[in-house]
């Protein structure tokens, strides 16, 4: 049944994540994007099915990646920055804000406070939705978006190609460390598939993402 609340957030975060990478690396100039056809918003576009399979099995896992190319921006260090780190602080805001609706809607079904005050809103959702079947599902579906979100930011800071955080990681560094990463990139993709499906990247990053869960919750309730 868990897999069920997945299903919308595994297939939603990771379109998302690369069709925010398309557009950013367009609006600086880049025609890869467009000329690729993925300067899109359909979804399809922009869906990986291995790697909607692994957030499923994993909680980690990744669309199809969004091809780029730096030599057309006008600043190629502001380039690679604003196209490799604004989609993971909108996943990581998506997430926090799902969070903050899951912590809202648990908050009127606990609080009779918060569902008995005078807030329209919160009222028609009282009087409607609360404590129906409805309303807990969307609960769920809303906290899995919360957390697959969250748990895809986090996963693009491991330094593994493409993963944002390889991008940033060459952008600054000398040409022989450039080409040692290239060269080590196969296995390097091997041994992070192997630490996903061994689940160390879960006891390492899960944590984090429930411990940022819980600071959203507890300044919101």
């Amino acid at each position: 049944m868990r897999y069920i609340y997945m299903l919308p957030a595994a297939f939603l975060a990771p379109v998302i994540h690369e069709m925010v990478k398309a557009i950013c690396s367009a609006a600086q100039g880049d025609p890869t994007p467009k000329n690729t056809g993925r300067l899109t918003l359909n979804p399809f576009k922009h869906f990986d099915p291995i790697g909607f399979l692994f957030i499923l099995a994993f909680g980690f896992g990744w669309g199809n990646p969004a091809p780029t190319a730096a030599l057309h921006y006008k600043n190629r260090q502001r380039g690679v920055l604003v196209t490799y780190l604004v989609p993971v602080l909108v996943n990581l805001l998506l997430g926090i804000g799902a969070a903050i609706g899951v912590a809202i809607m648990a908050a009127g079904i606990f609080d009779p406070v918060v569902a008995g005050n005078h807030n329209l809103f919160v009222r028609f959702i009282r009087y409607h939705f609360l404590e129906t079947d409805l309303y807990v599902v969307g609960m769920l579906l809303l906290s899995h978006f919360a957390f697959i979100n969250i748990c895809l930011a986090m996963f693009n800071l491991i330094p593994v190609f493409p993963l944002a955080a390889n991008k940033i990681l060459l952008l600054f560094s000398r040409p022989d460390t450039i080409a040692r990463v290239n060269h080590y990139e196969k296995p390097m993709q091997i041994i992070l598939i192997l630490l996903l499906a061994f689940g160390i990247i879960a006891q390492v990053f899960i944590p984090i993402v429930i411990q940022i869960v819980r600071l959203v919750w507890g300044a919101v309730i």
